[in-house]
């Protein structure tokens, strides 16, 4: 009967042993941002409705500055959300490695002890101890005790560790089951935050679409107010440069960033920002067809091309000089993006330093976005034409006509404004 209760007791606690309480779920942290989250996005929200047709830069600027802020809003918690999932699909996997780790611990601790209950039925304890007292030989006797003695120290070892297996692979299940509840509601906001995201690039992109769609007509307006209005013209011209760069900056946000470090500095600007030479021509292939919202058709001599808007009379220019023996060339169009990318590297990457800092705080000194004709297509820096040249000479007398001015502190630099 006694071999039988040990037996009995063993296999119960193994039975014991194997038994695992109910997983533990945790609670959701709170996200104190939220608040401000959601006053960013209603601003934006309110900003991304302006009449693009009848406000003033200024208020376009404030509005896309306003959505800006709430795009990188949420983008940065889109980022905190998508590493968040990282972390809790690494727990799921740190937990079920221990689960599966502890459940091949317990099958070999189980087995060891079905093994000692085993023999323990077939070699009772207290038969060994009877034969231990039966010997006349003191030293076989004690030396007989020892072992006696150590394999009931390993039998309460092994099933100490059992017990401490066990309880590790009830932790083990308790934390995957957390993880993986934390995971699941971590991916519900993740998928939260992109569209949010979404939302806000829309936001962004329907401000952008409703500035390009009047950069056209706008600048027929400057040009059909050339022959009457000149100031008028220049400035409706320059405010469209100006807009232009901003559409530019939108398109160009998400790539300046990688290659801030590697835009290589300007050589040609002077310390007031203006040109110290024409700048070097749009490179084979580039943006002929033109971008954010400028039309531009490729005209012989002049790479980069014009805005569609000029483009005859330019031709007829080209053509007029090239009957009087002078061959002009240059470049027009010039990609405003461009110009953001050495705001970028040059002076800074906030909206500030972008497109409000001075050119001379600029290290080195770098004109604003949206301050040259060559943006919208108006304007042309045309090559070999110092004062001295039979270019100049010729523009100077007839380029009028044709509805070219020269800026005065660039011999080579003509627009449809004179700026």
């Amino acid at each position: 009967m006694r071999r039988r209760s040990l037996v009995v007791t063993i296999i119960a606690s193994i039975v014991a042993f194997g038994m695992v309480a109910p997983p533990v779920t945790s609670a959701p942290r709170d996200n104190p941002r939220a608040e401000r989250e959601k006053v960013r996005a209603e601003r934006a929200k309110v900003a991304s409705q302006i009449d693009t047709s009848k406000a003033s830069l200024a208020e376009i600027d404030d509005a896309l500055q306003v959505i800006d802020e709430n795009l990188r809003t949420q983008e940065a918690a889109l980022e905190r959300t998508e590493a968040e999932v990282a972390e809790a699909e690494q727990d799921i996997a740190d937990a079920e490695a221990a689960i599966t780790r502890l459940t091949s611990e317990i099958g070999a601790l189980k087995d060891e002890m079905r093994r000692r209950a085993v023999r323990a039925y077939v070699t009772p304890t207290g038969d060994d101890l009877l034969s231990v007292l039966e010997t006349n030989d003191f030293t076989t006797a004690t030396s007989r005790r020892f072992y006696l003695q150590l394999r009931a120290q390993n039998d309460a070892d092994v099933s100490d560790r059992l017990q401490g297996a066990t309880e590790d692979l009830q932790f083990a299940r308790e934390q995957a089951t957390a993880a993986r509840q934390r995971a699941e509601a971590k991916r519900a906001e993740q998928a939260q935050r992109t569209e949010a995201v979404r939302q806000a690039q829309n936001a962004q992109q329907r401000i952008s679409d409703n500035m390009q769609a009047q950069v056209d007509s706008q600048v027929a307006r400057s040009l059909d107010l050339a022959a009457t209005d000149r100031k008028l013209s220049a400035q409706i011209a320059e405010e469209q440069a100006r807009i232009v760069a901003r559409i530019a900056a939108q398109k160009a946000a998400r790539a300046a960033a990688s290659r801030r470090n590697t835009v290589r500095p300007s050589t040609n600007q002077r310390s007031d920002g203006s040109e110290s030479g024409p700048l070097p021509p749009v490179a084979a292939g580039g943006p002929v067809g033109g971008g954010s919202g400028v039309s531009v058709c490729s005209v012989g001599s002049i790479s980069g091309g014009v805005n569609c808007a000029v483009q005859d009379r330019v031709v007829s220019m080209l053509n007029a000089a090239r009957a009087d023996g002078v061959a002009l060339s240059g470049s027009g169009y010039r990609d405003s993006s461009r110009q953001i990318e050495l705001r970028q590297a040059h002076c800074g990457s906030s909206y500030y330093a972008i497109y409000q800092m001075s050119a001379g705080s600029c290290r080195p000194p770098t004109a604003k976005p949206g301050q040259s004709q060559h943006e919208i297509g108006l304007a042309i820096d045309f090559s070999n034409c110092s004062r001295s040249s039979a270019c100049f000479g010729w523009l100077k007398g007839n380029a009028s006509r044709f509805g070219y001015y020269n800026l005065p502190s660039e011999s080579w630099h003509w627009s449809t404004s004179g700026r």
